[in-house]
């Protein structure tokens, strides 16, 4: 499920990038490399991957790292205008760049993880987090390197994040993959903390969006068994 949901996330986001491309004639060298690392990462070649994905981020380093100037990476204008504002009540001085840059960062974290490299993950995909602080599908893919730890809580309160930045930011083709997501991470936090109620309520949301989600379906199956092997309370029994 993971694995598709990142599929279908870099895929439509490419999408985006091309119409972005056909208009202005060119491609960078950053997004040709985030292809062919993605191509190979789509293989399950991790390892070569990241190569590519390495020579991306450096490229974007010498781009646009600086101390003066912060650099935003949006999806769209409301992404834009948020980063903008924020950077203005912040009193910084910031620029928002397309994504092809917290991509590579994402990517790298995602490959860095299918190798089992967890803290190293964890990194990059706080610098892509950094970059593009709401974007839903970096905060997820966070929200997961948490439950891989065990750190329910920290889990939950980035799940939480990456709901409310899917509502009001993703991009229109994204907003149900991303948000239902989301949500799936609140829930399946929320049953580890041992709050069942309150995750089958959010799993439920994801039903609204998707009756079919095998995701949320599958964690209320299992909400299910847990109940099963509850205890009745003195309280249930004099009801």
């Amino acid at each position: 499920m993971r694995y598709l949901f990142i599929i279908l996330v870099v895929f439509l986001s490419a999408c985006a990038a091309e119409q972005v491309v056909q208009q202005s004639g060119s491609i960078t060298d950053t997004e040709l490399l985030l292809g062919n690392g993605f191509k190979k990462l789509s293989q399950r070649n991790a390892k070569n991957a990241i190569v590519d994905f390495d020579k991306a981020i450096a490229l974007c380093q010498g781009q646009y790292s600086s101390d003066e100037q912060k650099t935003y990476a949006s999806r769209g204008m409301i992404e834009t205008i948020y980063y903008m504002t924020k950077a203005a009540a912040d009193k910084e001085s910031a620029i928002a760049v397309g994504p092809a840059c917290s991509e590579a960062l994402f990517l790298r974290g995602y490959a860095s993880l299918d190798l089992g490299q967890v803290e190293l993950a964890e990194e990059f995909m706080q610098r892509a987090i950094d970059m593009a602080p709401v974007n839903a599908a970096y905060l997820s893919e966070m929200g997961h390197i948490y439950h891989i730890k065990r750190e329910w809580k920290n889990a939950l309160d980035v799940f939480i994040k990456a709901e409310e930045a899917a509502t009001s930011f993703s991009p229109p083709e994204l907003k149900e993959l991303e948000l239902s997501r989301a949500k799936r991470g609140v829930g399946y936090s929320l049953i580890e903390l041992g709050r069942i109620d309150e995750a089958e309520q959010k799993l439920r949301e994801c039903l609204k969006i998707n009756k079919k989600d095998k995701g949320a379906l599958k964690e209320l199956e299992y909400i299910e068994h847990i109940r099963s092997d509850m205890p009745v309370s003195p309280e249930t029994l004099e009801e």
